[in-house]
């Protein structure tokens, strides 16, 4: 990815001195390596991708084990420690 977001894949070709060959999301025209850098800037590495399962995770977390680990307070407790806090 660079670094507006455009992300490059290697086509899976290089150019006749061997450098990679890339296609970004929008034009599928593949550029050399040196060209995505000096006209897109450093490529960074794409953050791993939540899995379903970890989707799942968060949005559907298991209460009671939330409530035994005690990341839940009742409203007063809340209350109490927010009250003082700028809006």
């Amino acid at each position: 990815m660079d670094v507006i977001g455009v992300e490059w894949r290697w086509s899976g070709q290089c150019t006749e001195t061997g450098e990679p060959l890339l296609i970004g999301s929008g034009d599928k025209t593949p550029l050399p390596l040196s060209v995505v850098y000096r006209d897109h800037g450093p490529l960074i590495p794409l953050p791993a991708r939540p899995s379903k399962a970890m989707f799942k995770d968060a949005i559907s977390g298991d209460f009671a084990r939330t409530v035994e680990a005690g990341y839940v307070e009742s409203y007063e407790d809340w209350a109490r420690r927010t009250a003082g806090a700028a809006p």
